[in-house]
């Protein structure tokens, strides 16, 4: 593989004066440098990580965005050159900032992978939009504008598939009247188990709409924002689960009632040897099969649990989740999509492929999830996201609504 790196120079940020403050709202101002040769870089794309606010710049890499208070995350984008992210906070914002930005390197060998659209890339591209857009009625109606971007290998690694992007991707969402510009970090998708990982920085912009139009939009954005991992943890973060229509249950683990022992699996092979009915031998070999099973299995437990059992606060007013255990949770005030419904039944799954089941009294079409932590602490913040983002492993219906469904996190329900 050959790469060309010639020596940059490193990230300089320049911090003068207090902050600019407007009407409750900041202001985060300044101007995006090529790192190398210290010239302007214009048609920078500069933005608040999940939101819909940003800016260009202009020809002398200037750009202003009106940000409401709270800790952001600014993120430049620019064909050519590496993401730029900058974490911040309106406490400490300053009144004009200089952000140096580094060239990409040229990889000669992912350029020339990226211009094969053979049968093969088309397939995976295909396999990429049920994964990363989803199978939602809003995923449905997506449309990714430039998919040429896109550098798709389902080689490199057995039963994997991976994709990156040489620009930021475009995406269409009608059903909910914004154009996603995606800055696509990486993407894995597990072929056998289904389980996909994907990061990158979203940035949304309202399309205009008809009036006509805006009472059934509004609808929709509710619906997507409503029952998401971003509105769990919002009203996790406020105290609010139970007055948001969430129920929480406890997980335990328990042996496998469907395993069969060693013992039993050996009589049973015995037994195959001898008969010579094949409606036995079918049995037996069910039996068989079952000694391969997972020992133990998570079932939900009549426990219930409540938002205030899940988090802490420290001394300095952060708010983390701090349960330890896997949790399930039904989101009782939508029910689940029938494309959601046909894809469980598909893979076998009552719920969803973790083998875990439940009975509670609540509708069976109401919206069931659950949640593990794999850190030892994620902090929450009010605006619905939270950190580390891979310290959250989601299973269910939050994990099956994806891109199609993503709402930025300035959302509100309130005008």
């Amino acid at each position: 593989m050959q790469k060309f790196k010639p020596i940059y120079f490193f990230l300089l940020l320049v911090f003068l004066l207090p902050p600019t403050k407007v009407f409750s709202q900041y202001v985060i101002q300044g101007k995006v440098l090529d790192a190398e040769t210290l010239e302007p870089v214009e048609f920078a794309t500069v933005f608040i990580n999940n939101s819909t606010f940003g800016d260009v710049s202009d020809s002398e890499g200037h750009f202003s965005i009106n940000i409401p208070p709270g800790n952001h995350e600014l993120v430049i984008s620019f064909m050519g050159y590496q993401t730029f992210k900058y974490d911040f906070s309106t406490q400490n914002l300053m009144q004009s900032y200089e952000f140096r930005i580094l060239p990409e390197p040229i990889d000669l060998e992912e350029t020339e992978v990226s211009i094969k659209r053979d049968r093969t890339w088309y397939r995976n591209l295909d396999v990429f939009k049920v994964h990363f857009l989803g199978q939602s009625i809003n995923a449905e109606r997506c449309k990714i504008l430039n998919p040429e971007v896109l550098v798709l290998d389902a080689e490199s690694e057995k039963g994997k598939l991976k994709a990156r992007a040489r620009e930021t991707v475009l995406i269409e969402n009608p059903n909910l009247g914004y154009t996603i510009q995606y800055v696509l970090e990486g993407f894995e998708l597990d072929l056998e188990s289904g389980i996909a990982r994907f990061a990158g920085y979203p940035y949304f912009i309202e399309e205009d709409v008809p009036r006509r139009r805006q009472r059934s939009l509004q609808k929709n954005r509710e619906r997507a924002f409503n029952g998401s991992i971003a509105h769990f943890i919002r009203s996790l973060y406020l105290g609010k689960v139970e007055e948001e229509g969430y129920e929480l249950y406890a997980i335990e683990r328990i042996p496998n009632p469907e395993l069969t022992s060693e013992e039993m699996a050996d009589m049973a092979q015995q037994e195959l040897r001898k008969s010579p009915n094949p409606l036995v031998r079918d049995s037996l070999k069910n039996i068989i099969r079952r000694k391969d099973l997972t020992r133990e299995i998570e079932q939900v437990t009549e426990t219930r649990l409540y938002g205030k059992d899940l988090v802490e606060v420290s001394r300095n007013g952060l708010t983390f989740l701090t349960y330890d255990k896997p949790f399930y949770l039904i989101y009782k005030e939508e029910v689940e999509e029938v494309a959601f419904i046909k894809s469980s039944i598909d893979k076998d799954a009552q719920m969803f492929t973790s083998g875990v089941a439940v009975e509670t009294d609540v509708s069976t079409s109401a919206q069931r999830s659950s949640i593990r932590m794999l850190g030892n602490a994620v902090q929450l913040f009010e605006n619905g996201s939270y950190f580390h983002p891979y310290d959250l492993m989601i299973e269910g219906y939050m994990a099956w609504e994806k891109v199609g469904d993503l709402m930025p996190f300035n959302y509100s329900l309130k005008p």
